[in-house]
């Protein structure tokens, strides 16, 4: 399940990148061997240096390095010209699932200039990890005056339940609501997290057709249609 490429947008529009990414990729000195072991472990094959660089959703530009730590593989991608933006990931088995937790992402809006550059990576990477064989992504929607995940994640398709503190203030048309995608589904429910949403630990389902995915697909129609009529 995916978006549909159509050939009939104007040449101005937004689109979202191919899932192959260009980066250039690197393993820390001396543990390419056990990268490979841990990949195999947990898809039953070793990874193509390439995949990792989908995995991380790295722009062409970027470079990402792979590495293991604890156990875990651990992917580092970044900016290597501008330090423009950066990633830090790692993927491990938890629960019989495989796991690939963001541990912190960062773009310096300012230098960039937005352009969906977060959403053109994210997307990148779902797409890699779906074929990949990964089972869910986790991670923490912090919220300072430096992190906007509490927002943008929710806008994506990452989904956690409500905490009961903020439950309690929700307005009474939102009271039925359980979870972030819940309260995000609507306009008044987005405005209303933008102005007191909190912090919260969010997970995005990979699989095909979860509601996590169509979120995430609505969301890039959203912002093709936005670049058409703009």
């Amino acid at each position: 399940m995916g978006l549909a490429q159509s050939t009939t947008l104007p040449a101005a529009a937004w689109r979202p990148w191919s899932a192959r990414s260009r980066a250039e990729v690197a393993f820390f000195l001396g543990e390419r061997t056990a990268a490979d072991r841990i990949a195999r472990r947990l898809f039953g094959r070793a990874i193509q240096p390439s995949r990792y660089a989908g995995l991380a959703g790295a722009p062409d530009d970027a470079r990402v390095t792979v590495g293991v730590s604890g156990g875990r593989l651990y992917l580092e991608m970044y900016d290597p010209i501008a330090a423009a933006y950066c990633g830090y990931y790692y993927l491990y088995s938890k629960k019989s699932a495989v796991v690939l937790l963001n541990d912190g992402f960062w773009i310096n809006v300012g230098r960039l200039g937005g352009g969906g550059l977060g959403l053109q990576m994210f997307y990148r990477q779902v797409r890699n990890a779906m074929r990949i064989g990964v089972d869910r992504m986790e991670a923490v929607a912090g919220r300072s005056d430096r992190e906007n995940g509490y927002y943008s994640w929710p806008r994506y398709g990452w989904n956690a339940r409500l905490p009961d503190s903020v439950r309690r203030q929700l307005p009474v048309p939102m009271k039925r609501c359980r979870t972030l995608l819940d309260l995000m589904v609507c306009r008044e429910g987005r405005t209303w997290w933008r102005g007191h949403g909190v912090a919260v630990w969010v997970r995005f389902d990979l699989s095909p057709g979860s509601r996590s995915h169509c979120t995430l697909v609505e969301c890039l129609r959203e912002r093709i249609e936005a670049s058409v009529a703009s």
